[in-house]
């Protein structure tokens, strides 16, 4: 299941909107129930509905899916470069998860 941010994302792309900042633009809130809502919308298109954000789960699944972490890109990149793993950690920012 794709998350709600995902799915608004895709929605604002849909509408010619290709940047969202979840700190301005649309404020989300989990009242600690589990259930994720708008609860504030700056953006100069119009609020969707519930109904019109299920709509593009398929579409924000699609885009989780294909992402790509840049950290975890550069770090390898790094990696490949010889350098060690403390190198390129403190370098991208990125932790490779452990392998337990």
């Amino acid at each position: 299941m794709a998350e709600y941010s995902s799915k608004i994302k895709e929605y604002c792309k849909a509408n010619n909107v290709n940047s969202v900042n979840f700190r301005s633009d649309v404020l989300l809130q989990d009242d600690g129930d589990g259930v994720v809502y708008i609860h504030e919308w700056n953006l100069d298109i119009p609020q969707p509905t519930s109904e019109q954000i299920e709509s593009y789960e398929t579409v924000a699944n699609e885009t989780e899916a294909n992402y790509v972490n840049p950290k975890q890109t550069g770090n390898q990149k790094l990696l490949d470069l010889g350098l060690t793993q403390a190198e390129a950690t403190a370098l991208t920012g990125y932790t490779p998860p452990s392998e337990d």
